[in-house]
């Protein structure tokens, strides 16, 4: 998220480049049509442009500045802002994939991970109601 800025984003597409940083390469993320919605308000109010970084500093009223900011400053306002780590929100969007019926090849590509073996060792917990329902 520290090093998107507004011009990886086409919300007319509904996708974001990004940098994967373990595998040291640039891939295409599909975005929800909430996503792009949140988006698209977010560069309106703090009035953003292609070059912008999309998340900058904010002093305490609210003034955004573009420039990049540490991953780690970034993981800590999350944490203080909403009580968890942000990476709950990757579980949360995997699971909620795999709950509406996405495949895990499609979960692994949007996720980033290469193995479908680590999908499902760390994020998809299968229970009982699901083995159920298809038997």
């Amino acid at each position: 998220m520290v090093r998107l800025k507004i011009s990886d984003f086409d919300l007319e597409n509904r996708t974001v480049n990004v940098m994967m940083k373990k595998q040291g390469e640039m891939k295409e993320k599909r975005l929800t049509l909430e996503c792009v919605q949140a988006v698209k308000k977010y560069i309106q109010v703090f009035e953003l442009q292609p070059d912008d970084y999309f998340v900058g500093a904010a002093d305490k009223w609210g003034n955004y500045t573009s420039r990049q900011i540490s991953e780690i400053s970034y993981n800590q306002a999350i944490r203080s802002w909403l009580g968890f780590a942000p990476y709950t929100f990757r579980k949360t969007k995997i699971t909620s994939m795999y709950q509406k019926g996405a495949d895990i090849p499609t979960i692994t590509k949007q996720s980033g991970h290469k193995s479908y073996q680590t999908i499902m060792q760390h994020y998809i917990n299968v229970r009982t109601d699901d083995v159920d329902e298809f038997l």
